[in-house]
């Protein structure tokens, strides 16, 4: 070997591992929102369900395929070569079979991720031991007024000494049939959010249509109780105070009978009428 010094095997670089492992930490989190969890629903809707678990079933699955080749590929052991001034090189085996079927091959790795690729491991490590919060009244509060609701074909409201009544079905009433609400007794439920004087406060729900990102707030401005805390949930019985509600941002007023705080529903964003008597 002529004296000269072996050169020290070179390490495959780990950014080569961040794209199977960030797969991996990716799927992990998507299926610990989905399957026995119901976490996933701060995020999207509910329909979304079987698709989130396929996706990270598969990320998953390739995370680990990517893993596998890439630790297979660090175990074995590269070939000792020498180039024509006598300097020794580590060479892959891999590099002899594309040289020889292809006609070119590498004597170093050219493959691989950044390293700076491990810095989006944080969010997938963030959603696997860290959930966020579901759209509260931060949200809620945003925009000051509620968000359009489309005209309906509105039944008659069943007899009864209380009708539960879904907020968006409420405002749209409110809206387009005003004389259906005239002195009925209504039971909503939403979360607390602050009015703009210590009389006032206001009933809301977050209604998405895909996502959280796209989320829209139906509203109630509330009168004659005292507010309770911000972010409660809590169900309202009482009556549509008669007055001119705008269709572009519309927040109807309601006369408060009764307020009961209830436990935060299963699924946040859908805006369902609580339960019947």
């Amino acid at each position: 070997m002529s004296g000269r010094p072996t050169p020290t095997r070179p390490p495959r670089p780990l950014g080569e591992l961040a794209l199977p492992v960030l797969l991996v930490l990716t799927g992990a989190a998507l299926l610990r929102a989905t399957v026995g969890s119901d976490m996933y629903l701060r995020y999207v809707k509910e329909g979304l369900w079987p698709y989130l678990v396929a996706s990270g079933v598969l990320l998953v699955l390739l995370g680990l395929a990517g893993t596998g080749a890439e630790v297979v590929r660090r175990l074995r052991q590269p070939v000792l070569r020498r180039d024509a001034s006598g300097r020794g090189y580590w060479r892959d085996p891999s590099d002899d079979y594309a040289e020889a079927h292809h006609g070119h091959g590498h004597g170093h790795d050219h493959g691989g991720a950044p390293r700076v690729a491990w810095l989006l491991a944080g969010p997938a490590l963030t959603l696997l031991f860290v959930a966020p919060p579901a759209l509260g009244s931060f949200t809620a509060s945003r925009d000051g007024a509620g968000a359009r609701v489309e005209r309906s074909a509105y039944e008659e409201l069943a007899d009864g000494p209380t009708t539960p009544m879904a907020l968006e079905e409420f405002i749209g009433r409110s809206v387009y049939d005003p004389m259906g609400l005239r002195g009925r007794k209504i039971r909503l439920l939403g979360f607390v959010t602050a009015g703009e004087s210590p009389e006032t406060w206001y009933l809301n729900r977050l209604k998405v249509g895909c996502c959280a990102g796209d989320a829209r707030t139906l509203r109630v401005e509330m009168r004659g109780a005292r507010a309770p805390g911000v972010d409660t949930w809590v169900e309202v019985t009482g009556v549509w105070r008669v007055a001119d509600v705008s269709s572009d941002r519309p927040v109807p007023t309601m006369d408060v009978g009764a307020v009961e705080p209830v436990a935060k529903p299963r699924n946040p964003y859908q805006d369902a009428p609580p339960a019947g008597d």
